[in-house]
């Protein structure tokens, strides 16, 4: 007569290979997540961008259009990104502000909006011209979260590029 079942030793195995298993594919998981999450922070930066050149090309409300990074210059981090009606954020029409919520682990670890001028890698705004969307402070964004970086190019026409895609 032949005993049935699986002996400790089997069982044992058995979990130690499957626990392998698992935190492997665990590991590739969070790292997979992270790098969507990163994608999603710099595509909200990217249509944020992509509207107020937009709103400029088309002339909504006969003005120029902006957006407007409140980061803060120690931490690089901003809990909102605001879309605003004039030719500066200073001067704006704030009936038109457009408020956007950001995730704040996102950090901008450099925004050069200077276009042909010298790079301050602290830039908070950039406008695009009524009816062209076109603009003086042509630069990139570069957004870190969670050890992915992306970098968001905006070109003197206003066009905005995310890379790596």
């Amino acid at each position: 007569m032949h005993p049935r079942g699986f002996t400790l030793l089997e069982v044992m195995l058995t979990i130690a290979i499957l626990g392998s298993i698992f935190l492997l594919s665990a590991r590739g998981l969070s790292a997979l997540q992270r790098s969507f999450a990163a994608q999603a922070v710099d595509r909200e930066i990217t249509s944020i961008v992509s509207t107020a050149a937009r709103r400029a090309r088309i002339g909504t409300h006969g003005s120029a259009w902006g957006v407007y990074i409140p980061y803060d210059n120690l931490s690089r981090s901003a809990t909102t990104v605001t879309v605003f009606s004039g030719t500066s954020y200073a001067t704006r029409d704030t009936a038109y502000d457009q408020i956007y919520t950001i995730n704040d682990a996102a950090k901008f670890t450099s925004v050069d909006f200077s276009g042909v001028a010298t790079n301050t890698g602290n830039d908070h705004e950039i406008t695009f011209g009524l009816l062209t969307g076109a603009t003086a402070q042509y630069g990139s964004v570069v957004i870190e979260w969670y050890g992915q970086t992306r970098t968001i190019t905006i070109d003197a026409d206003g066009f905005a590029v995310r890379s790596p895609l």
